[in-house]
């Protein structure tokens, strides 16, 4: 996903550089399996640049994946969504979508065909309620029994807005997503009918996808999935097949100005269709995709499809860009040079998506932080490893965006459906999750949370996990992680301690946060010695049971500063004297600072 409301907060950071260290990936290996084959389709569809219209039909194949028999299907028709302003998704939106504002331009898509295979009309008996469509079938559908509907259509694509539509140069680029009627998911005994929302993303079953895509010869294809043999071209009209297997979604690009550059990452081709005014970002492009794929692979499990393709988006059309598809991901769309390493992140966090939720498809509307958090600390950690930064003016690293964000406004749940947040929906799905996540990278160690990642992929890949499965499997390889998934993801709470002013004899801790974090105090005493002190985070205030005769001169908690998300630092230290505080003491005035400067101002109401 995009997010440009992280450039509000750019030149507020520029007065901290988090120190996120961590060891380099070791290479995991992992068998795969095949998806479940439960959302099938053979489509021939039509590109016309001339009415901003594709024109499709074929088969769509749903095989029932349930314990029960069903009596209907459900089919999304997203593109509905912008064929009026009093949808559910136009009204939520008020004609505006991260920075971008819709024109007179509509999008639709028409169903002028649906039928069993070999049987009966099935559109007669539908019913389409804003993006959805109630199909009942004349039979019930067996656990594991397959149907086919055979189904013909026409969308309407807008002006690029909201991650699909037209634009660029003479309107001849087209970014298709959203784009034909699609298949929704039933699982754990309900269909996802959830109308499309403003702040909601996707969530498909897997399948085969054979596209027979159709455009004008003089115009370039990039699509998810593979390309089958060469394109036929005829009468200046191309036909190109690509076929994608394990995948949950197809989308596709096309345009005359692309220029293609390819590169391999490990035995995957990265292939990266770039606009002609951008040739100068194109190995800083091509890298950034290759470090975030093998990274990626080491950390979680190998990428596990052939091709990856990077969709460069004009600048006039940003709408579509930053955004992920199986196999697909598009750029920032942005006017800002590659080289200040905003688009690298855009980049790398997009190909994060490959593992979450591409190979874990989660609900993103429902529970958006298994895939936005996940993918936002994923990106802000391989910015960090390669050694990345952000560079409008003084560099910055990428968590400490996401933590300036965050500290902006840290009273917010984590966990809430993308249709129950508003203008907080980056900071509850993208920001506060991923502070989280490097939080518990730290407590736990780099090379356990990795591992118990890795575990969470290998169980649940090809699935539809929710946030009690995740929950089920960190906790199984690290232990209780109450203080994460209760205090600090299902409620407002933070993490917060402080040390009082210390005594002759005494040191006292309170946790002041509600989030129950184990942590541990450092002691430093007249005579030189130093001793370090665990907490388990249960108490909310506890005296330190020093040594007898013992003069504590100096006490910091969280000394090795693993505790990322605790907003105020600057009372983690204390001292009997005005000497010069440890290195910590500083940093966590300036956190305090940049806390209440960002506070002030309010970026995020």
């Amino acid at each position: 996903m995009r997010y440009h409301w992280l450039l509000l907060v750019l030149l507020l950071a520029l007065v901290l550089s988090a120190a996120l260290a961590a060891p380099q990936p070791k290479p995991r290996s992992q068998s795969l399996t095949s998806a479940p084959q439960t959302a099938a389709y053979t489509l021939a569809v039509t590109l016309d640049p001339t009415t901003k219209t594709v024109r499709g039909e074929g088969r769509m194949t749903y095989t029932n994946p349930a314990t029960d028999p069903l009596h209907e299907l459900w089919l999304h028709l997203y593109l509905k969504a912008f064929s009026a302003d009093d949808t559910v998704w136009m009204r939520e939106s008020g004609g505006s979508h991260r920075g971008f504002a819709a024109d007179a331009t509509r999008g639709d898509l028409t169903l002028t065909r649906l039928t069993l295979q070999g049987g009966g009309d099935l559109l007669a008996t539908s019913t389409l309620t804003d993006t959805l469509l109630h199909v009942p079938l004349p039979m019930l559908l067996a656990p594991g029994q397959a149907v086919t509907l055979e189904v013909a259509w026409t969308s309407l694509l807008p002006r690029v807005f909201a991650r699909t539509g037209y634009g660029g140069r003479d309107d001849t680029f087209f970014m298709v997503g959203q784009w034909y009627p699609k298949l929704a998911v039933y699982d754990r005994g309900q269909w996802d009918t959830e109308p499309w929302h403003l702040n909601s993303e996707f969530f498909h079953d897997f399948g085969r996808y054979e596209i027979t895509i159709t455009a004008p010869a003089a115009y370039v294809i990039a699509a998810t999935g593979l390309p089958v043999g060469e394109a036929t071209i005829a009468d200046e009209v191309q036909s190109q097949t690509f076929i994608a297997e394990n995948v949950s979604d197809f989308a596709f690009a096309a345009s005359p100005d692309f220029q293609i550059h390819t590169t391999q990452a490990g035995p995957t081709e990265v292939k990266l269709f770039l606009l002609p005014e951008h040739r100068a970002s194109a190995q800083r492009y091509l890298k950034i995709a290759v470090d975030s794929l093998l990274t990626y692979g080491a950390w979680y499990g190998v990428y596990p499809h052939a091709r990856l393709t990077v969709v460069d988006v004009p600048a006039n059309a940003g709408g579509a860009g930053g955004m992920e598809y199986p196999t697909l991901i598009t750029g920032s769309g942005d006017s800002l040079p590659l080289s200040d390493g905003y688009d690298e992140l855009v980049i790398a966090h997009e190909i994060g998506h490959q593992w979450w939720p591409m190979q874990t498809a989660t609900n993103e509307a429902r529970e958006p932080w298994l895939d936005e958090g996940l993918t936002e600390y994923s990106g802000a950690r391989l910015m960090e490893t390669t050694g990345r930064q952000l560079r409008l003016g003084p560099s910055i690293s990428a968590a400490t965006l996401d933590w300036t964000t965050y500290a902006s406004q840290p009273a917010v749940r984590a966990d809430l459906p993308a249709w129950a947040y508003g203008g907080d929906y980056a900071l509850g799905a993208y920001c506060k999750p991923a502070v989280g996540f490097i939080t518990l990278e730290r407590v736990a160690g780099a090379e356990r949370f990795r591992k118990a990642m890795t575990a969470y992929l290998a169980a649940w890949r090809y699935r539809h996990p929710t946030a009690a499965d995740f929950r089920a499997v960190m906790e199984r390889e690290l232990g209780d992680l109450s203080w994460f998934f209760d205090d600090f993801i299902a409620t407002t709470g933070q993490i917060d301690y402080r040390v009082l002013p210390i005594t002759d004899s005494s040191v006292t801790i309170e946790r002041t946060g509600s989030v129950r974090v184990p942590t541990s105090v450092l002691v430093s005493f007249a005579n030189g010695a130093t001793q370090t002190y665990p907490l388990d985070g249960i108490a909310t205030r506890i005296t330190l049971a020093l040594p007898p005769g013992a003069q504590p001169v100096a006490a910091v908690v969280d000394p090795a500063a693993l505790l990322f998300a605790e907003v105020n630092r600057a009372d983690n230290a204390a001292a009997t004297t005005v000497q010069p505080l440890p290195t910590l003491t500083l940093a966590a005035r300036l956190v305090f600072w940049l806390q209440t400067i960002v506070q002030i101002i309010g970026l995020f109401g």
